[in-house]
């Protein structure tokens, strides 16, 4: 593939994930490249934004529950952790996603190059093991040029570590509670406590290393209905063929047996007790069970001044989702192939690098909604479906070197996304809602970068594309089945600058500058008749203005700072509803402006001793579309100390951890444009957490 235009500043230094902090780490930052697009690039040739983490950053002392916990640094990035497990944490990038009701839209995920974005759209995480993750590459701004179908960025996620000498055992346990009941067993779940553990073996297989991870969580949680058991399995391997050849396979099995879903609130029961659950959604047991498969297989082959790579994966997902309006059951299948060719070319002077490839993916949904008795499914139809997508994606771009100092880069892509769906529920008075979409658009991007020195100024101007989901598309206010035809795909032009610099190897900067001109931006909404449903309609046109810093910095020997801030203005230009005129107002569900500081210690003196130190801060969020009503700024601070060390021929790390430390009471995720005022998901208050990593072989 080729060249991704990237500017970052790293999370980390980057080094192997060893299983323990690095002590030593106030040396110089290592120099970053970004593999996002299969190829490793130098920064200083990339214009736009990527923020990179790697190491002990990810997952060292956290407990691993999702990716707000690794990518909390990464500007431009607003997570909003539901602590729902049925529901997921909800992403944004540049504002793109925060509609999403469930999963994460509008961003493009990829676990070891396979997608875990189908091609409607849908991205899910039930695959991804977060304590195994070795790098993250969050690339922020258009990127449809090469991944179609995405409007905020992508999310790379490497699991491959140093090839092991012989064999090598990692083994990680913490558990925690919530209002300071206590540290309970692991494996326990009561209520208020949570456990889990994982297991990573690597060893070389023939001329390959093999890989096998097995984890388990019991999460208890501090809300009422709350409680959610997930289960995985994640089988690498990856070996030489000969002849320039290498192939590499995975097989990821998850297994959610339990995930409740305790709703929002509303602000007088937030107020009375952010504790509990919404009482429809007890009296109606919501959450979910879900089993989900996938692998992939890709093989890569050397060329004389460049590389031809073909990918191919395929998924499966069974999920039993009873709701507070129906009980759902979807058997999911998709499958896709991707396949690509990057070859040097040196116009006479100088040098390009050129890709083409194009993306081939189909999913099928075999959808059924029936009435929800308590948790127990009735057998009254209330949707019966059979819906299918099929994306074709061709794509080039190029990488062309003006000069010692000056890139440009140009992409362009096309995505056609055909959805069909067959009404199996029809009766006398009942039509044939049967039907077909088809949504399509170009891509495209231009980028340059000029770099002098120390700091490297970029801008680009791209366009992206997205589409509904699926589930976006059946949820139709009449509530009839088919796909609402009213429903289209938004689409957005950006434009960025940005700069990035590095201070005698201690200190990396960067300040990016964007403006995305969106135009029919899909924003959720509710209905009384249909409580807790989600549905979706499209603005005239909207404008996000953002602005992004960020910095890495070894202040001193043993002592490393990270910073970053982002200030967003993302209002309505254009847009209409329930009979007003929105123009100009902000759009909700993101703040005005968040960041994050992170100050760690590790000095010689202390023996392998650290300390962390993590502050967040989120300004007020309006959650509705025509009403003011917000919710809250807040900020909170969390704790963590620890020892890295060797015992014996093992490297072990025990370490202990106070999240929310001064139990501040907020809301950490919205549900906009909510009916009767059930806008508010609560985080928790003061939790504790322990744990121990521990690592053998080499």
């Amino acid at each position: 593939m080729a060249a991704w235009p990237a500017c970052a500043v790293a999370q980390a230094p980057e080094r192997p994930d060893t299983g323990a902090r690095d002590t030593a780490q106030a040396r110089a930052l290592a120099p970053l490249t970004v593999s996002v697009t299969r190829l490793d690039l130098p920064l200083s040739g990339v214009p736009a934004a990527v923020g990179v983490v790697v190491g002990g950053d990810i997952a060292a002392a956290r407990p691993t529950w999702g990716l707000d916990e690794a990518l909390a640094t990464v500007p431009g990035l607003y997570a909003s952790n539901r602590y729902n497990f049925s529901l997921d944490e909800r992403l944004s990038i540049r504002g793109f996603g925060a509609r999403s009701s469930f999963g994460i839209r509008g961003i493009r995920i990829l676990v070891d190059g396979i997608p875990q974005t189908l091609p409607d759209g849908t991205g899910q995480l039930t695959n991804l093991e977060l304590g195994e993750a070795t790098r993250i590459e969050v690339v922020r701004g258009p990127s449809s040029a090469l991944f179609g179908n995405a409007s905020g960025g992508v999310i790379s996620i490497r699991t491959d570590a140093p090839p092991p000498s012989h064999a090598v055992e990692e083994l990680s346990v913490a558990a925690g509670s919530f209002g300071g009941d206590g540290i309970p067993l692991v494996g326990a779940a009561a209520g208020g406590t949570w456990a889990k553990w994982r297991s990573t073996t690597r060893l070389r297989l023939g001329e390959g290393v093999a890989s096998l991870t097995l984890s388990r969580l019991a999460f208890g949680g501090e809300r009422q209905h709350s409680v959610a058991e997930m289960r995985l399995l994640n089988a690498r391997y990856a070996t030489p063929l000969g002849g320039g050849l290498t192939l590499a396979v995975l097989a990821d099995v998850g297994d959610d047996p339990r995930a409740d879903n305790p709703g929002a609130l509303t602000a007088a029961e937030l107020a009375r007790n952010p504790d509990s659950a919404a009482a429809l959604n007890l009296s109606q047991q919501a959450g979910k069970d879900v089993t989900q498969y996938q692998g992939g297989v890709t093989l890569r082959k050397a060329l004389s001044g460049g590389e031809a790579s073909l990918t191919l994966f395929g998924f499966s997902r069974d999920l039993s989702n009873p709701q507070t309006y129906a009980y759902i059951r979807l058997a999911r299948r998709a499958y896709g192939a991707r396949a690509s060719v990057t070859h040097a070319l040196r116009p006479g002077p100088l040098s390009a690098l050129v890709t083409a490839g194009v993306d081939v993916e189909r999913q099928r949904d075999d959808r059924l909604n029936v009435g929800n008795q308590g948790g127990v499914p009735d057998t009254v139809r209330q949707l019966d479906q059979l819906e299918s997508v099929w994306e074709v994606g061709p794509f080039t771009q190029g990488v062309l070197q003006l000069g010692p100092r000056t890139t440009f880069t140009a992409g362009v892509r096309y995505d056609w996304v055909s959805f069909d769906v067959r009404d199996r529920l029809v009766t006398a008075t009942n039509p044939d809602d049967s039907g077909r979409r088809l949504m399509a658009s170009a891509s495209g991007l231009l980028g340059a970068t000029y770099t002098l020195g120390g700091a490297t100024l970029y801008a680009n101007l791209g366009t992206s594309f997205e589409t509904p989901t699926t589930t976006e598309l059946d949820n139709r206010p009449d509530t009839a089945g088919g796909f609402n035809a009213a429903l289209g795909p938004q689409r957005a032009t950006n434009l960025e600058v940005g700069l990035r610099g590095e201070l005698a190897g201690r200190a990396r900067l960067s300040v990016a500058a964007y403006r995305d001109d969106v135009r029919g931006e899909l924003i959720a909404y509710q209905v009384p008749s249909s409580p807790g449903r989600v549905f979706y309609q499209n603005a005239g046109r909207s404008r996000h203005l953002g602005l992004e810093l960020a910095a890495d910095v070894v202040a001193a020997p043993g002592a490393r700072l990270v910073a970053s801030w982002t200030q967003s203005d993302f209002r309505y230009v254009q847009y209409t509803s329930g009979g007003k005129r929105l123009d100009g107002r902000r759009i909700p569900g993101i703040p005005a402006g968040w960041g994050h500081l992170l100050v760690r210690l590790s000095p010689r003196f202390a023996g392998g001793a650290w300390v962390e130190a993590a502050e967040r801060f989120s300004s007020s969020v309006l959650v509705d579309d025509t009403l003011d009503t917000r919710a809250a700024a807040w900020w909170t601070m969390d704790l963590r100390l620890g020892w890295d060390g060797h015992v014996g021929g093992a490297a072990i790390g025990p370490f202990v951890a106070l999240n929310n430390v001064f139990a501040r009471r907020y809301v950490g995720s919205v549900v906009i444009n909510a009916t009767a005022g059930r806008y508010y998901e609560p985080a928790p208050g003061r939790n504790l957490y322990a744990g121990l990593s521990v690592r053998m072989g080499r």
